[in-house]
């Protein structure tokens, strides 16, 4: 599978003028009307590798309001793969417009209690859901495995890293963040934003996948102080700044992954944690879909 380039847009604001810092947007969330952004290339390596197996129902993990579901779901029915989606969650109906997405392209849900889920990768019951399928592949959630990264890694295809100081992209699972490093030059600094509460484990993740690809970088670091309340929680504050980039920047973002990214590295330029005079890229991973209904589980 390959995925069409998309452009990167210069991005202006008072703060980097003052700064004098050039910061460039990579619009991955452009790159398909519906799915977009690093799920997309998280799936890619995994889809050849369930076609190559002659497999014949893919099987996922994931969050009542994943990106990842989301987008799997569309390319089992853009290929004809049947999909399973385990969800974290029993209280699911009615489903919520990520879900409904999902099962209307042919997703079969399966429901688990949140206890249950914490131990998908020891737990009896879900290896006896995942045996109810014919010829199942499994991908962990969020794409969370080695051929994910490798996915990943190809998002800076064609980005001309000798006019770059510092990438930054929002991350869940570290397997972007990870790919990424893994595919910037030496000089390239990476800063990845969690969007959950991820200081006691996230960093280890993200060294345990730069490992499996046998990347040496350490270039790059994470910052904690922007998630806003945990994952899938925002702020009035959050909500306001993601209106302001749509009104007069033209730049939308979610309120999940991207939008907490692009408020903490306007932060990090604020507080000068980036050099003057730096020039910075921004990976827009998508996930747009995350923006319906964003205000109902803001945090106040």
């Amino acid at each position: 599978m390959k995925l069409n380039s998309v452009p990167l847009e210069v991005f202006q604001h008072p703060l980097l003028t003052q700064n004098n810092i050039s910061l460039h947007i990579k619009r991955d969330d452009l790159l398909h009307p519906v799915v977009s952004g690093n799920k997309l290339y998280k799936l890619m390596l995994n889809l050849e590798q369930f076609k190559h197996q002659h497999k014949k129902t893919l099987i996922t993990f994931g969050g009542a309001y994943s990106n990842h579901l989301h987008a799997t779901a569309f390319m089992g029915k853009k290929l004809g793969i049947q999909t399973v989606a385990i969800v974290r969650g029993e209280q699911l109906v009615p489903l919520n417009p990520t879900l409904k997405d999902c099962t209307d392209w042919g997703m079969i849900i399966e429901p688990v209690s949140r206890g249950l889920y914490r131990q998908k990768q020891q737990a009896p019951e879900i290896q006896s859901i995942i045996d109810k399928y014919s010829s199942p592949y499994v991908v962990p959630e969020g794409g969370a495995n080695r051929l994910g990264v490798l996915g990943a890694a190809k998002m800076l295809d064609g980005v001309n890293q000798k006019k770059l100081d510092v990438v930054v992209v929002a991350c869940g699972t570290g397997v972007t963040m990870a790919g990424i490093i893994s595919a910037c030059e030496p000089h390239v600094r990476v800063v990845g934003f969690p969007a959950l509460k991820a200081e006691k484990w996230m960093k280890d993740e993200v060294q345990g996948w730069l490992d499996a690809v046998a990347c040496e970088s350490h270039n790059w670091a994470l910052q904690h102080n922007h998630h806003f309340g945990g994952y899938g929680k925002t702020k009035p504050e959050l909500l306001e700044f993601m209106a302001d980039m749509e009104a007069n920047y033209n730049l939308l973002l979610d309120p999940i992954y991207t939008g907490k990214a692009f408020y903490g590295l306007l932060r990090m330029i604020e507080s000068g944690e980036i050099a003057k005079g730096s020039k910075v890229l921004f990976v827009h991973s998508g996930g747009l879909q995350g923006r319906r209904g964003l205000t109902a589980k803001s945090t106040g």
